[in-house]
């Protein structure tokens, strides 16, 4: 009785409220707003454009997707998260706040970093970060090559030596450029991050969490140029006078052998063991993944994603 009651009353309201703007001749009545016969929440907000015209707009309160009740497959991964984006829901977690190493999954934050300082056509000149270890797409010192080119080599061949050429271009060099990182890092509010280099070597002072790396990205495929680059397979980037070419494959297998993966990053060290953060669209509906620590980060990580999609169901 209590709900009928609340229901006349709401009902009674915006009866009024609708008559009273519509003769205003300020808009004109929206039945499908008060559908109360339905579940479906519905809330109306009015927006006044340039031209002073007031005009109702109606939304539709966006459901998170409901999970079925599968069993989640085994993880050796010491962190997990999967998370969807539409409404941003946790759709399973594993310590998704648990600091851990992130090898060269910290190359997210360095992409997201200097792509708000670099212009695309930027021209950098490589120096030092050539004698950088681990992977590389081969630079030369002395080398003109634009900013955009080492993003792809940064992004696709996990190259240290283009994380680097980016840090040392930046204004006060390497230091400057993990400053700014960190400052990213309290601008996001992330609250389990620390970082000591743009390529992600181990070291005490330089960690994240899978939380925390599912911030940085979704911050990052903000960027258009992002997005494109952390869903090519391969490509092809040159110096700035054409005399060095660098080949550049993407690490992430899933690319080619997962339907719907459009990125997003590897890492690997012998302290972090494997990572990736992967992002994955069907019919859709797009969740990000992050799988640290792990013994198989792309079996894992293919296996959290079918099960996904598998357990959960988004409503219409």
């Amino acid at each position: 009785m209590k709900v009928k009651l609340a229901h006349s009353g709401i009902l009674a309201f915006a009866l009024s409220f609708l008559f009273i703007l519509t003769s205003a001749g300020v808009i004109t009545f929206l039945p499908q707003l008060l559908n109360l016969g339905q579940k479906t929440l519905i809330s109306a907000q009015i927006e006044v454009p340039e031209n002073n015209s007031s005009v109702l707009g109606v939304q539709k309160y966006v459901y998170p997707p409901v999970g079925g009740g599968i069993g989640v497959p085994y993880f050796s991964a010491r962190s997990v998260l999967v998370k969807d984006l539409a409404t941003e829901s946790v759709l399973f977690q594993k310590e998704s706040n648990l600091s851990l190493p992130i090898a060269s999954t910290t190359k997210i934050m360095t992409a997201l970093v200097s792509s708000e300082y670099f212009k695309p056509n930027s021209v950098l000149t490589v120096g030092d970060s050539v004698f950088v270890p681990g992977s590389k797409i081969g630079l030369t010192k002395g080398e003109q090559i634009n900013f955009r080119s080492l993003l792809y080599g940064m992004l696709l061949n996990s190259g240290n030596d283009a994380a680097f050429a980016i840090a040392e271009n930046y204004p006060g060099g390497l230091p400057g450029f993990v400053a700014v990182m960190n400052k990213k890092v309290m601008d996001l509010n992330l609250s389990h991050t620390h970082f000591d280099n743009p390529a992600g070597f181990d070291s005490p002072f330089h960690y994240s969490s899978a939380e925390d790396l599912a911030k940085i990205t979704e911050e990052a495929l903000k960027n258009p140029e992002l997005s494109k680059i952390f869903a090519t397979k391969e490509t092809e980037v040159l110096s700035v006078d054409k005399k060095e070419t660098h080949k550049l494959i993407n690490l992430n297998k899933l690319l080619s052998s997962l339907p719907g993966v459009l990125g997003v990053k590897t890492g690997y060290t012998d302290i972090a063991k494997e990572n990736l953060v992967g992002l994955v669209d069907r019919d859709g509906h797009r969740i990000l993944t992050v799988v640290l620590g792990s013994d198989d980060r792309f079996g894992e990580t293919s296996s959290l994603v079918e099960w996904t999609y598998k357990n959960f169901t988004w409503p219409q």
